[in-house]
């Protein structure tokens, strides 16, 4: 028959090796307690916890006598939460508060002659019909000394069921039992620091990302949003092809972590590309450039007449007539190059040979071109000379030293680009973050049970059509969360009414061209119609785009 100390050490044992099994810190606590009672053979126990803001407060309380725990305090409950720095202004304190306090273990073989405040046990006593003897409070301190809690325990027993003291062995062996409480509690707040860390630098770094931008300020903020609302609803389903989907809670996490960091490649995008709201545009728009060479032709054009007029070439009506003919074309010329500029439409080929023409005109150039420039500007330029002295410039120009980095900045070139704003170089280098992204993140060293980060985030541009980047993905090489999260960053990008290379769009126009890009194989059409059917758009749409962007919705018309 083995003795009460191998049942002690079997006990201490199992528990410390379920320590690391055990997800729920509560019923930890209440295990280890309860070993712990047992081992003391105390009728009753109470853990104190210290909360990382210095809260001292009673989660878990058992009194075998009265068979109950704490579920009868929440009715009444003398220990009422502390803060423990104020104790030290306590004229009176209570055992718990002493250990708490002084850091020291607390042993009385019976607490009514110990000289403590005894009120809130005699309180706790008379409530419950109850007799407080023995005490025994031990502190729990972690290796960086922190009070993590108080473990106390009361009214040992002998055999016979007598009350006694606790001893010195005990003493030991509830210290050494408790200790797992303390393993537990320090790891889980540093698990929970470490957590917290890491969640505040990935929304620094995606409002860095956002903050880059005056005009994407949201993007990284709401695309998480529209992500935890389409997997809740898709987690949902109950019947057709998403029925068997469901996330853990390392997957849920991966996916709230990944929505954050998907666009963080963009940090290496040039802002000028990203918020390029014109074809002209780098820095500035340069057709305030361009309408000075128009101006500049049209004063030429003045002048000419007048010179005309002057040496009587010709009779003033038709001078007049030639003049005002001058004019209106050039008014012509430099409104449809900047209705060009605007990138609405779709260039035709007629339309960019239209342009060819115009740029073939030619102004005057009297100031150098040399000054005023950069170093780096200087170094573009191969004929200086050429540079230095008056000469006849193109009205449109695509010059050598427009070409920067890998970059044509030439107005022409730009200004013939057939849909958008954006030229393929400079597209490339957009399409470019999501690379970023993904070497970024598998940089990182997530742990095992995130792995999914990189794939959740790196394919949000990718089509279920395979038609997508960086990898050409099909649909079917893809994960659900990885094609929630394309649908998530799409709809965000339509609704976001601060672009400035679009109008910000009703809604209604929003879902036509989600259908349009579902049909046309860019986004999975299962979660597409989850989508639609469980208004994910519009449970979005009622708390974070304008309200006049929201119009009447048949939902039945989108799928």
């Amino acid at each position: 028959m083995r003795n009460a100390n191998d049942i002690i050490l079997n006990n201490f044992l199992e528990l410390s090796r379920n320590i690391n099994q055990e997800q729920d810190i509560a019923e930890l606590i209440r295990k280890v307690m309860t070993a712990a009672s047992e081992a003391a053979t105390a009728d009753g126990c109470f853990f104190f916890e210290v909360s990382p803001e210095k809260y001292m407060s009673l989660t878990y309380a058992n009194i075998n006598s009265l068979n109950t725990t704490k579920r009868l305090f929440e009715n009444f409950n003398p220990f009422q939460p502390v803060f423990v720095p104020d104790i030290r202004n306590k004229i009176a304190k209570h055992p718990a508060e002493v250990c708490a306090y002084n850091r020291e273990i607390i042993n009385f073989p019976n607490i009514a002659s110990s000289g403590l405040d005894t009120s809130l046990i005699s309180k706790f006593d008379e409530e419950y019909n109850y007799s407080t003897v023995s005490v025994l409070a031990i502190p729990l301190i972690d290796r960086k000394n922190n009070l993590l809690g108080v473990a106390q325990f009361i009214n040992a027993k002998d055999n016979s069921g007598k009350i006694i003291a606790f001893t010195n062995e005990i003493q030991n062996i509830l210290i050494s039992i408790c200790g797992l409480i303390t393993i537990s509690l320090e790891a889980r707040i540093s698990n929970a620091n470490y957590k917290q860390l890491l969640e505040s630098f990935i929304e620094v770094l995606a409002r860095a990302i956002d903050a880059k931008s005056p005009y994407t300020g949201s993007h990284c903020q709401r695309v998480p949003i529209i992500t935890r609302l389409l997997a809740t609803a898709a987690a949902e389903q109950t019947e057709g092809p998403l029925k068997d989907f469901e996330l853990n809670t390392d997957d849920w996490y991966a996916l709230h972590i990944a929505s954050w960091l998907h666009d963080c490649g963009k940090i290496t995008t040039p802002e000028y590309i990203v918020d390029k709201a014109t074809k002209l545009e780098t820095i500035n728009n340069r057709i305030h450039e361009i309408r000075n060479r128009f101006e500049i032709l049209r004063r030429d054009a003045h002048i000419a007449y007048l010179q005309k007029r002057l040496a009587n070439t010709d009779s003033k009506e038709n001078l007049q007539a030639e003049f005002v003919a001058k004019v209106k074309q050039l008014e012509d010329d430099f409104a449809f190059v900047a209705e060009c500029n605007k990138g609405d439409i779709e260039l035709s080929a007629k339309e960019q040979k239209r342009l060819d023409k115009i740029a073939e005109q030619h102004y005057v150039r009297y100031f150098n071109r040399m000054l005023g420039l950069s170093w780096a500007e200087r170094n573009r330029i191969k004929n200086t000379e050429l540079y230095a002295h008056p000469a006849e410039e193109m009205l449109l120009q695509d010059r050598p030293d427009q070409l920067v980095d890998n970059y044509n900045r030439g107005e022409l070139y730009n200004l013939k680009t057939p849909q958008g704003t954006i030229t393929n170089e400079e597209r490339q280098k957009i399409n470019e973050h999501i690379e970023i992204t993904i070497k970024m993140l598998e940089a990182l060293p997530f742990p095992k049970e995130l792995a999914n980060i990189v794939e959740y985030a790196g394919c949000h541009h990718e089509r279920v059509d395979g038609k997508g980047y960086p990898h050409g993905l099909t649909g079917n090489q893809m994960s659900i969360p990885a094609k929630i999260m394309a649908i998530a960053d799409v709809f965000e990008a339509l609704t976001a009414r601060d672009r400035p290379y679009k109008e910000p769009k009703k809604l209604s126009e929003v879902l036509r061209i989600m259908r349009y890009m579902k049909n046309s194989g860019n986004l999975d059409p299962d979660l597409y119609e989850v989508f639609i059917k469980s208004k994910v758009y519009l449970d979005y749409a009622e708390q974070y785009i304008e309200k006049t962007q929201i119009d009447d919705i048949n939902p039945e018309e989108f799928l």
